[in-house]
This record gives C-alpha cells, sequence and structure tokens, in this order.
C-alpha cells in the first residue's frame, strides 16, 4: 500500500513528485512515457516566465513564489533552470494584454515600464512595431528550460526514494472504500491518495468528472537569422522574451536566440487533437504562415531550421484546475495548464504536496474550482 501516487510526471506531477518527496510518506510516480518527453505539453527547450500577468492579477502572487522555489530547485540540483532576460509585452494601448499585463503590475506592485513605437525601437532593435504599437517592460521576466526542470524534478526525487513506474499506462482508476486501485498495462497498485496531473489524458482517466477540456496542437518554430549584422540584436543581452498580440485576440510570443535561432509561435491558435495522435510532423503552410508574422514584425532574415509540436489543453475561461475530486477528496486534480502554466508547475507542484499531506494551503484555489463548470452541458457547449 501506498500512500500517494501521481499519474502523469510533466510539468505539475514531477513537481509534486519532488516536494512529496521530501516528506515521510511512501510515493510513485507514474507515467505512459519516460519524461521529459516530446509527446505532450512540457517541451520545447523553453518556457516564459513573468509578473506582469495579463491574464488575470489572481496568478501575481503564485508565480511570485514560483520564482522563489524555482530558485530552491536549482540550488538542490545544481542546475541553471531559469534565465533572465526581461520580458516585453505589445500589442495597441487597448490590447488586451497590454490592459492586462498594465492592471496585474498595479495591482500587485511589478514594476514596469511604459514605452511608445519609437522607444520600442530604440531599445530593442530586434522589433518592428507600427506607429500604435506600445509595450509593457518587466525586468525580471525571464526563460525557464522545461526538459531540464522536468529532469531536475525526477533526479531529486528519485535521489529521495521515491518510486518510478515509466512507459507504463494508467488503464483505469478504481476506488474502493478507502483504498484507490490503480490499474495499468504493467501491473496494480494500491495507494491511500492519488495527485492526477495527466495534462491531455486527463479525461480518459476520470471521465466521471465529464470536464470540459479541449485538446489543440500547437507547433513550436525556430528560425536562423541569416543576416550577420542584424545578428546582435537577437541575442539574450538584447532580446528579451515577448508577447505580442498584433491584432484583436490574435497572438504570438517568442525567444531569443540560445543558439538554434529564435523560437517564435503562435497561442491558441492550433487545431483540435487526440493525444495519442499527436505527431511532430509540419506542414510548409504552417510554417509559410509564422515566417511571413516575423518577416513583418521582427528585423531578421530568417530561415526556417526546424519546428516542434506540443499540445495545449484547455479549459473554457482558459484558466486552471486544481481541485478535489468532486466525490472523492482523496482525489486531487491539477490540470489543464491552458497554455500558460508551466512557469507556476514549481508552486502548484508544492500545492498539491500540501493538499495530498493535509497542510494548509497558502493560496485562494476557488478559482480553479471544478465547480464553476456545469458538468456534460457545458462539455457539449464548449465543443
Amino acid at each position: 500500500m501506498l500512500d500517494i501516487i501521481i499519474i502523469g510526471l510533466g510539468a505539475h506531477g514531477s513537481s509534486a513528485l519532488y516536494h512529496l518527496s521530501k516528506t515521510s510518506n511512501k510515493i510513485c510516480g507514474i507515467d505512459r512515457f519516460t519524461p521529459p518527453h516530446n509527446k505532450g505539453s512540457s517541451h520545447g527547450q523553453t518556457r516564459i516566465i513573468r509578473q506582469a500577468y495579463h491574464e488575470s492579477p489572481m496568478y501575481v502572487p503564485l508565480v511570485k513564489e514560483a520564482y522563489n522555489l524555482w530558485h530552491e530547485l536549482e540550488k538542490s540540483s545544481g542546475e541553471k533552470l531559469l534565465l533572465q532576460t526581461g520580458g516585453i509585452i505589445l500589442g495597441d494601448k487597448n490590447a488586451s494584454v497590454i490592459t492586462g499585463a498594465k492592471l496585474s503590475a498595479k495591482t500587485h506592485k511589478v514594476s514596469y515600464d511604459y514605452l511608445n513605437s519609437e522607444e520600442i525601437k530604440k531599445q530593442f532593435p530586434a522589433f518592428n512595431p507600427a506607429k500604435e504599437t506600445v509595450a509593457v517592460v518587466e525586468k525580471n521576466a525571464g526563460i525557464l528550460f522545461p526538459e531540464k526542470c522536468i529532469k531536475a524534478n525526477i533526479d531529486q526525487a528519485k535521489n529521495n526514494g521515491v518510486a518510478l513506474m515509466f512507459n507504463e499506462a494508467v488503464q483505469s482508476i478504481n476506488q474502493k472504500n478507502n483504498v484507490i486501485e490503480i490499474v495499468t498495462d504493467k501491473d496494480v497498485y494500491q495507494t491511500k491518495k492519488l495527485i492526477v496531473t495527466a495534462g491531455a489524458w486527463l479525461n480518459d482517466l476520470l471521465p466521471d468528472l465529464h470536464l470540459p477540456l479541449n485538446i489543440k496542437r500547437q507547433v513550436l518554430f525556430w528560425f536562423k537569422n541569416i543576416d550577420a549584422q542584424k545578428q546582435t540584436s537577437l541575442l539574450p543581452n538584447k532580446l528579451p522574451v515577448y508577447i505580442w498580440e498584433y491584432n484583436k485576440g490574435r497572438v504570438f510570443y517568442g525567444f531569443p536566440d540560445l543558439g538554434d535561432g529564435i523560437k517564435i509561435a503562435p497561442h491558441h491558435e492550433g487545431q483540435p487533437i487526440q493525444p495519442s495522435l499527436l505527431s511532430q510532423e509540419v506542414s510548409e503552410d504552417e510554417i509559410n504562415n509564422i515566417k511571413m508574422l516575423a518577416d513583418k514584425y521582427l528585423n531578421a532574415n530568417l530561415q526556417f531550421n526546424y519546428a516542434e509540436v506540443c499540445m495545449y489543453t484547455n479549459t473554457p475561461d482558459k484558466h486552471f484546475i486544481i481541485d478535489f475530486h468532486s466525490s472523492n477528496k482523496n482525489i486531487i486534480i491539477a490540470s489543464p495548464c491552458s497554455g500558460h502554466g508551466f512557469k507556476f508547475s514549481s508552486v502548484i507542484g508544492k500545492i498539491l504536496c500540501d493538499m495530498a499531506t493535509g497542510e494548509r494551503v497558502q493560496f485562494d484555489l476557488s478559482p480553479f474550482s471544478i465547480k464553476r463548470f456545469n458538468g456534460k452541458k457545458l462539455m457539449m457547449k464548449f465543443n
């Protein structure tokens, strides 16, 4: 009999595994692949971390603590997991990313600069903003390295004695009195408590919840700059991480050149997909479309290098789920991320640890409650 099992060892699951490994509980982590891997939502070399959070001010206290816990993991693992580059959010003055970032910054006293188009060009020559473009700039934003973060979590947990079951697919979760039975394609496990952080596979594992999830394919692109005179403007000391709302509701984001070229990707524009059908193949049309966007808004002579494909698992309101199962308080759920969750995984892992061990959670989790969904009715409406 185990004390706690975690299903899914990506962003949140590996973090929960790490934090729980520091307790006296008997812990096991199960993943259908060998994490970190490229079959889910937590790969692609880089993720943005930022505090002027345009999605909602409610995330700012979480991300502030996430920074502390990322630094803790860096110290315990000896790995460099976070690179501070600064961050910039661009759009016209009424763009949701601009008004939202300013609101979060002002609400939580996050220092920022507000630039007009000419100031953007002067400070960041890699950008080619239109006259009406403005920007919110924060100095503490930066880059997380997701594969390294997940590996650090798992390695530290392994060093602390947790059991790891890789390449093992969960087939069913059965509730029997106070015992939860996990049936995989290789074995059967029993546990007192269960944490499910399975992302795109969440509804397959817990179909009784009827969660209104939408899974979308997301392509990440790398382009080499072939104009040597413009190369320095694309390096981390000149080009911060950025998010750009170039038309109302349409957003792309990007990273400086870390050696393979600049990374750029559209946000929330992928096609629906079944997780088992995720392919790393990318079409010429997809490459050409993102290159046209990059050529318009960036000052560089870009040549396609390569692409990777991941998934967003989205709720209707694009906010997270962090809650107990509605009919069994011994099952805890922390998925999906809705395309913006990796940066929080250090703190969400700690929250899951506290929920599972009965410790007081330091944050208000009511915005992430399952109760905000209306079961089957909402799922049908969303799909």
